[in-house]
């Protein structure tokens, strides 16, 4: 596989961090007029005092060096720091304060801060110190240099016990812009021209490290004003040197001058940095066209498998058709279901129709039966009453007739008991009918 995009940067920003931290040593900085080193906090420079706290005086003498003028604090004052604009955005690498009056007390403690805005709550900690108690200048050299335009002085104790604290210089010291893109420009010279002198032999420049090195050299030269140091480090790889050697070196011609570089011998450097850049674009085009080479097999496979995959998802079409048409089928069937659903509806509502019909008839024969059984019952009770009224009758007819049978009246008796009792023995016979007919 051909290597990745992500990759690729990572492999440049690799070569970056292996090259080590580049010499400044070649590159003459600016100087004072009397060649002293340059001072980026001088108010003769443009820069300038733009806050202190209210007790401070002669806040902005300090950034003068006449002995006879200074800062101004009260010893028993609760915050003392001033805020300095430098000259311009400044990498800083050292400050130096300095308190020539003698009858005031020495500050001891002092916190550094820098920013490059202003105002601003986001102050970065550059450093603690302890300055010594003496009158003369000191030194003080910070751990991690970082690119300010302003920075905040916080004077924390200071020695002794007098009334007042003063300070009467401070200075700061560092590289600018250009002179820190020069540093980089001849370092990234230096190191190529210096790791081929002992290899004379002539190496094939490989498409991919000089693809690396383009990148690291474009990002050298745009980022190489407002990079912190961390980020500046340069580095070229030694197998494109071949590829440099017919240009010019421009580098001679700076070690040659004094003083600061001129501004035509930075254009000089960075012409040639532009024909370094054309001939590592034309080495990044031959990569590319190795890079297309590799990914046509590698589409090539992918149309392969992409073929493969055509045919399966045909399949598939196939067998989500064939389940449509099932769908359709079991559709209509479900249509079918719900039409005879409906119809059976209709049925049954009619049978329950006809069954509160026939129950409201079965509840009129019910009543008719209750009714015609209380009417049994009462034609039950009136042929036992008549029955036994007759029985009665018919006893005493017989009594009667057994008496006379007695007296002696024999014939005209039993003719009139058969005369009297005729109609009881009809009715007890036509009740004792009834009676049998309703017990059925």
């Amino acid at each position: 596989m051909p290597l990745g995009l992500d990759e690729f940067k990572s492999r440049a920003i690799g070569s970056k961090i292996k090259s080590g931290t580049n010499p400044s040593g070649s590159v003459i900085h600016r100087l004072e007029p009397g060649g002293a080193e340059y001072n980026y906090a001088s108010a003769s420079k443009g820069a300038k005092v733009l806050a202190s706290n209210k007790e401070a005086r002669g806040a902005s003498d300090i950034l003068s060096r006449n002995k006879d003028k200074y800062l101004r604090n009260p010893c028993s004052s609760e915050e003392k720091f001033v805020v300095i604009e430098l000259s311009e955005e400044t990498l800083v690498k050292t400050i130096e304060i300095a308190n020539f009056e003698h009858h005031s007390s020495n500050f001891k403690e002092f916190e550094l801060y820098g920013s490059l805005v202003y105002p601003t709550e986001a102050w970065i900690f550059l450093g603690n110190f302890t300055a010594s108690n003496v009158k003369q200048a000191q030194r003080f050299v910070l751990e991690e240099q970082k690119w300010m335009r302003y920075i905040k002085l916080n004077l924390q104790s200071h020695y002794g016990s007098e009334f007042y604290c003063t300070l009467s210089i401070v200075e700061v010291y560092g590289v600018d812009a250009i002179e820190r893109m020069l540093e980089d420009l001849i370092y990234a010279q230096d190191k190529p021209f210096a790791s081929g002198e002992g290899n004379g032999e002539k190496r094939v420049a490989s498409p991919l490290v000089n693809a690396a090195e383009a990148d690291n050299v474009r990002q050298n030269t745009i980022t190489g004003i407002n990079s912190d140091p961390a980020s500046e480090i340069s580095s070229e790889n030694p197998e494109a040197i071949n590829v440099k050697r017919n240009v010019p070196d421009p580098v001679e011609e700076i070690r040659q001058q004094v003083g600061r570089m001129p501004g035509d011998t930075v254009l000089k450097i960075l012409m040639q940095k532009v024909r370094y850049l054309d001939l590592n674009l034309s080495v990044l085009e031959q990569y590319m066209e190795d890079l297309n080479s590799r990914y046509i097999n590698i589409f090539k496979e992918y149309n392969k498998d992409m073929g493969e995959k055509d045919l399966l998802l045909e399949k598939i079409k196939e067998e989500i058709r064939r389940f449509l048409e099932r769908q359709d089928v079991m559709m209509k069937e479900f249509r079918d279901l719900d039409s005879w659903k409906s119809h059976f509806s209709v049925q049954l509502d009619q049978v329950l129709r006809d069954n509160a019909v026939l129950r409201s008839e079965v509840e009129k024969v019910r009543e008719n039966q209750v009714s015609l059984e209380n009417k049994g019952a009462v034609v039950f009770s009136v042929c036992v009453i008549f029955s036994l009224l007759a029985i009665f009758r018919l006893s005493l007819d017989m009594i009667m007739s057994l008496y006379r049978v007695l007296s002696f009246e024999r014939t005209i008796t039993s003719r009139r008991f058969w005369q009297g009792s005729s109609s009881w023995l009809f009715l007890l016979l036509s009740c004792s009918i009834i009676i049998f007919i309703l017990t059925l």
